[in-house]
C-alpha cells in the first residue's frame, strides 16, 4: 500500500509539474502577445494618419482667401469682406508618404471648387497653385466652374507624440 501511495504522489507531482510548465509557457506567450500589441499600438500612434493629413489639408484650403488691397469703404459696396474663403474643400487623396526619423514628406492631391466671389487679390493657402486665368476670372466675379485638383507636398515634423505640418509646397516635377 505504501508503495502505491508513493507512486500516486510521484505521478501527481509529475502531472503538476508538467501543468505548471504549460502554464508558464502559456503565460510567456500571453506576455509576448501583450508586448507585441503594445509595440504595434505605439508604432500606430507614432505614424501619420489620413484623418490628420485631411484636417491639415482642409485648413490649408480654407486659408486661401480674398484680401483687399485697401480696407473696404462705402465707396465699394460690392467688394467682399476681407478674408472671404476662395475655395471649398472637396476631398484629399494621399499619394505617397515617406518618413525618416522625425520628419515625413507627404504627397497629396487636394480636390477643391471655387466659392462664388470676387475681390482684388487672392492670398494664402493654395494661392500659388491657382492659374493666372482662373485667378483673373475669379477676381473679376466669374467663378471658375468644376472641381480643381492640386498636388501638394506637405512636410511634417514630429514633436513628442504629435505630428505638425510645417510646410506646404508644390511638389517637384516628376
Amino acid at each position: 500500500m505504501a508503495i502505491r501511495r508513493v507512486v500516486l504522489i510521484l505521478a501527481a507531482g509529475i502531472m503538476t509539474a508538467s501543468c505548471s510548465e504549460k502554464s508558464a509557457n502559456e503565460k510567456h506567450s500571453e506576455l509576448k502577445r501583450d508586448s507585441d500589441a503594445a509595440v504595434a499600438k505605439e508604432e500606430d500612434e507614432s505614424q501619420l494618419h489620413d484623418e490628420e493629413i485631411e484636417e491639415h489639408c482642409v485648413a490649408f484650403v480654407r486659408s486661401t482667401k480674398v484680401v483687399a488691397a485697401q480696407t473696404p469703404t462705402a465707396a465699394c459696396p460690392g467688394c467682399p469682406p476681407a478674408g472671404t474663403e476662395v475655395l471649398a474643400f472637396r476631398q484629399m487623396k494621399t499619394e505617397r508618404v515617406s518618413c525618416r526619423g522625425d520628419t515625413c514628406n507627404v504627397l497629396v492631391t487636394i480636390r477643391v471648387s471655387f466659392n462664388p466671389g470676387a475681390g482684388e487679390r487672392i492670398a494664402g493657402g493654395l494661392a500659388a497653385w491657382i492659374s493666372p486665368a482662373q485667378r483673373n476670372a475669379y477676381l473679376s466675379g466669374q467663378t471658375p466652374s468644376g472641381e480643381q485638383a492640386y498636388r501638394v507636398q506637405i512636410t511634417y515634423k514630429r514633436r513628442g507624440d504629435e505630428w505638425r505640418a510645417i510646410e506646404f509646397d508644390q511638389p517637384p516635377m516628376e
